[in-house]
């Protein structure tokens, strides 16, 4: 070992240092050394002159400057009305002045032997010297040193007493009257001697200081004065026991303040193996105060490990026995030669930079504390993270003399982080730390006079509040006697802030109550008159902080108090919307305000939704809560975003989509290739595409109606679909019915061939070739033994070769599909913006004048279903026939709108109605109509029928003809096409369904007789067999 150490020395070797004096050259290249030198033996000059000068001269009154009497001289027994020394003339008017000189010059010496360990003899040198190859050892203060650093507080202190003295002796009577020559040159010299010992000292404290630093030792605890290492003799009489508590005490320390975890887990199954299992609670109780004054450390290695943010030894200690809520102090106070010297020294002498520990150590000033308020006040956010997961008490005070220093960690967080960290673990940001007191602060008070308007901001969005009043303080703390003593003496339950005046936020006692949860507080301050519905600065009630802050108790009492559940805020946010953006809210909360009103896909001014809030915050566990509640998935705002299309997390919109039903893919196939259909399924789910395909078995099926409703949902909900073209796939009429609903809801199809299989004329109708993505490439073998569960063998490489090929075709079509929920997210706010004026979308830039040159269909709706007129305007318009609909250009009122279309049914060719529940009672379709009926148009009345049909007869009926009839309206018409279908069957032969050519003069009074007729009727859904699926 010694030899690892030689061999690391480094190179070169100063001037060996003389045995007994250093001279000139080392006092003159020192900063203070000299200095310290030459003043110190100029104070020692000085105070042996005065000395001489008092004891060796004749009294005063005989021309010299000794005072017989000191102790009659200083108890000011002399003044100028005492009785004057026979045949002197002298009446004792210097004795005072001069006998307090005096006590300067005796206390000088003193300070000459401060100055000694700078005269340069080896002797008095202030620092034990380095051996080579011992600098790891702590540098030490000779004994020397030591005792200059007590010298220094006694001069200090006899300097005091003087100053004290002087003070008092100006209000004894006359004591400074001197008219002396002999005395008053003796008093000037000690004022300079007593001005030159300050001087010496602050020499002395600056040389100490300095050479210090240079030894690498920046705070007092890292040096020593070496009295323990002399004391170690005690140790004899110690037990084994205690001697090897007392080691591992010490070593514990240094080993977690050095980081060192081998050496920590070496020591700790050490201390296991001889002090067994329960070492920690034997060692490190928690630390105590003694007359509520004093405390000792227990140098609990927790608090270092919590301090530092070492979360890895915080573990070890933990599964050693550890308490995470112990308590130490951790700011110990070292009662050195040192520390004694610059407790007075200060008071004259400005210290370097300091550490906050080291000028708030005092023996009289005790703080006990826990490792979380260690993590929270470094800053250390996983300390902070790991001490909440394992239970740590938030609101564990630190226990002191002081009463201001018992707080809370949060009082000590300085970080926005941290904040929210204890906030989310139950941290009460209402707590007055000292109430009644210096500090009758809350957290956030503390915040802003320090400057930290971070963690300001991040307490105010938890509803952190000033201070206001005691029943403000007992409604948070859930004080309940407290709170019916204050009520009972009259205080107003609906109180926001002290002596009639407003706090900045507006806040009553039930605020604070909700706001914490105190439910006992919560039903007091009802029951005594407080107003649930109080609103604050920014518009919110109790019910808003108890929904925002996830105090389901409190909600439940303000509701059952009269809250109201849709009170809107400053931000139009309701209770159930504020909670919307906290993190882990139950559905539970959600219900209770759904029971008493709120509605769960009530909006904001910009169309968020409640979902949209919690998927804008990324907060998944309440998202899904919301789901469970009823919140409508594909809503969407006025920029036509839904829910799911408000995060940049594709995890979070995978999940959110699953839970609630919403398919990105649905997956069209045979029940034999199943396994293929779960591979595709697979792989898709892991690239966050939520995916639905029917997986019940083809042989239990029995084509009920809630089966087919189920696919036709699936269906309905997807983004796209994919059809597995395998060779039995043409076959099946449910997969034919699964892709014509498709078609008809325009959802686009992306097929997958696996088998080479032709794609027949009719398949050409819903799907392309072009657009087939080939997995034969990736298909080795085809296992055809069972012909219900065919199997594939895979060539893994090229099957993700070609599944990348089919997840970018998926990705791009659901890209679309959201692009055009935004579209029409836009076009329904444009319709709003309209403000009944116009129907919203400007389809024709159309000039009444120039109507006359072309022909057009003119179509009346009455501002309604305009997603089917506008289907049949594009329709007609893909057809080459001008379509004009009403109310789709920009009009400046309602005036204008009547005349344009007026002058475009003038010069139409076709008048098309749409006639509905709605638009029968229309004043502008009664008028266009009437309009078009005088002026001899050809009328064509669209019936629609706006009667809502099933899932499960939407997949029935979509390869279907539909014939469609309207009583006594029609009729004719309608029947001739049933009658052609019924003959064209029963013949067996196909018969075109050719329109007979009746011609019916319809008007508006027979059109609205039928149409209201129609709508008294009941209407029946269509009803549909049941057939297996094969």
């Amino acid at each position: 070992m010694e030899e690892d150490v030689r061999a690391t020395l480094p190179r070169g070797v100063p001037k060996p240092l003389p045995k007994t004096f250093l001279g000139p050259g080392y006092g003159r290249n020192s900063y203070f050394a000299w200095r310290l030198r030459v003043s110190s033996l100029f104070v020692a000059v000085m105070s042996i002159c005065g000395i001489v000068a008092f004891w060796a001269t004749k009294d005063i009154a005989y021309g010299g400057i000794n005072v017989n009497d000191v102790g009659y001289a200083l108890s000011f027994g002399r003044t100028n009305t005492t009785e004057c020394i026979e045949n002197t003339g002298y009446c004792g008017d210097c004795d005072t002045i001069v006998v307090y000189s005096m006590l300067v010059f005796h206390v000088s010496p003193l300070v000459w032997v401060i100055g000694l360990p700078a005269s340069g003899l080896r002797v008095f040198d202030p620092f034990r010297r380095r051996r080579r190859g011992d600098e790891r050892q702590k540098p030490q203060r000779s004994v020397f040193f030591q005792i200059c650093e007590l010298l220094s507080v006694v001069v200090l202190a006899s300097i005091m007493i003087v100053i004290l003295y002087f003070l008092y002796a100006l209000f004894q009577g006359n004591n400074f009257y001197c008219s002396e020559a002999g005395p008053l040159a003796y008093v000037l010299f000690a004022v300079f001697n007593f001005l030159i010992n300050f001087v010496v000292l602050t020499y002395f404290a600056r040389f100490r200081e300095h050479l210090k630093m240079q030894l690498g030792v920046f705070r007092e605890a890292d040096q020593t004065g070496g009295i323990r290492s002399r004391l170690k003799r005690q140790r004899k009489y110690q037990s084994e026991r205690s001697r090897v508590i007392s080691d591992l005490r010490k070593d514990l320390f240094k080993e977690m303040s050095l980081g060192n975890i081998s050496k920590i887990e070496s020591l700790l199954r050490y201390a296991k193996e001889h002090l067994g299992k329960d070492f920690a609670k034997e060692m490190y109780s928690d630390a105590k105060l003694v007359f509520k004054l004093f405390g000792s450390s227990k140098k609990n290695p927790l608090h270092v490990a919590a301090y530092m943010g070492n979360v890895e030894a915080l573990q070890l200690l933990l599964d050693a026995g550890f308490s995470v809520d112990s308590y130490d102090k951790v700011s110990r106070v070292r009662f050195t030669t040192g520390d004694l010297f610059w407790t007075f020294a200060r008071v004259f002498v400005n210290t370097p930079v300091t550490s906050e520990d080291e000028m708030e150590a005092s023996i009289f000033r005790t703080t006990l504390v826990t490792p979380l308020h260690c993590a929270v006040c470094t800053g250390q956010i996983s300390a902070v993270q790991w001490l909440l997961e394992h239970d740590a008490d938030v609101n564990n005070k630190s226990k002191a003399s002081y009463w201001s220093d018992r707080m809370s960690p949060l009082f000590m967080a300085e970080n926005p982080d941290i904040v929210r960290l204890l906030l989310e673990a139950g941290a009460n940001h209402l707590e007055i730390a000292d109430p009644g007191y210096m500090n009758t602060l809350t957290v956030l008070q503390q915040a802003y006079l320090q400057d930290n308007f971070p963690v300001a901001h991040e307490l105010e969005k938890w509803g952190a509040d000033v201070a206001l009043t005691p029943l403000h303080e007992a409604a948070a703390k859930g004080d309940l006697s407290t709170v019916k003593k204050l009520l009972k003496a009259g205080a107003d339950p609906n109180c926001v802030g002290e002596y009639g005046y407003t706090g900045m936020h507006r806040r009553t006692p039930l605020h604070w109550a909700a706001i914490v949860g105190a439910e006992g507080a919560v039903k007091m301050l009802l029951d005594a008159g407080s107003d649930p519905n109080f609103q604050d600065v920014f518009g919110r009630s109790p019910l808003h902080w108890a929904s925002c802050l996830k105090k389901p108790g409190a909600v439940s009492l303000l509701l059952g108090k009269g809250g109201e559940a849709n009170l809107r805020d400053y931000r139009d946010q309701t209770p159930l919307m504020c909670a919307a953006s906290s993190k882990n809210v139950s559905v539970d909360l959600f219900e209770s305000l759904i029971q008493y009103g709120a509605d769960i896909d009530d909006h904001l001014p910009n169309g968020d939704t409640a979902l949209h809030i919690a998927m804008k915050s990324e907060q998944k566990d309440t998202a899904l809560a919301l789901l469970d509640a009823g919140a409508d998935v594909m809503e969407t705002n006025q920029d036509g975003y839904r829910p799911v299309d408000c995060t940049t997390s594709t995890q979070l919109q995978f999940e959110i989509k699953q839970a609630a039903g919403d398919r990105d893919v649905m997956i069209s196939y045979t029940h034999s290739h199943s396994e293929f259909a779960l591979k595709i399924r697979d792989g898709l789910e892991s690239a966050n595409i939520t995916t639905w395909l029917d997986l019940m078995d083809p042989s239990g099926i029995g084509g009920g109606s809630v089966w087919r409703e189920e696919i036709a949902r699936g269906i309905k909900n997807a983004d796209v679909i994919i059809c597995l073209y395998t060779e039995d796939y043409p076959a099946s009429e449910w997969c034919l019915k699964e892709l014509a609903l498709a078609k008809q809801l325009g959802k686009p199809i992306i097929a997958v061939s696996t088998e080479s299989t032709p794609v027949t004329d009719e398949m050409q109708v819903y799907i392309f070739t072009r657009q087939m993505v080939p997995f034969e490439s990736a298909i080795k073998t085809v296992n055809k033994v069972n012909k219900r569960k065919i199997t594939y063998e895979y060539d893994e490489r090229r099957f993700t070769s070609q599944f990348r090929l089919l997840l970018d075709g998926v990705r791009d079509e659901i890209e679309k599909h959201r692009e055009s929920n935004i579209n029409a997210g836009s076009h329904r706010r444009l319709i709003n913006a309209t403000n009944g004026i116009g129907f919203g979308d400007n389809t024709t830039d159309w000039d009444p004048a120039s109507l006359g040159d072309f022909e057009f269909a003119f179509v009346s709706h009455g501002d309604h279903h305009h997603n089917f007129v506008m289907n049949i305007h594009d329709r007609l318009q893909d057809n080459h026939i001008r379509c004009i609909v009403d109310g789709t250009q920009s009009y400046v009122d309602m005036t204008e709108r009547i005349h344009a279309a007026k002058e475009a049914i003038l010069k139409c060719s076709v008048f098309i109605v749409v006639l509905s529940r709605k638009t029968v009672n229309s004043e502008l379709v009664r008028d266009q109509l009437a309009f078009a009926e005088d002026k001899g148009h050809t009328i064509l009345p669209l019936m629609l029928n706006d009667m809502e049909i099933p899932l499960d007869k939407h997949y029935t009926l979509s390869r279907l003809e539909l014939l469609h009839f309207t009583p006594e309206l029609g009729f004719n018409l309608s029947y001739q096409q049933l009658l052609n279908r019924v003959r064209s069957t029963m013949a067996g032969t196909k018969v075109s369904l050719t329109t007979p050519l009746i011609s019916t003069r319809l008007t508006f009074r027979a059109v609205a007789q039928m149409a209201i007729k129609s709508l008294r009727e009941p209407h029946n859904t269509v009803a549909g067999n049941s057939a297996p699926r094969m």
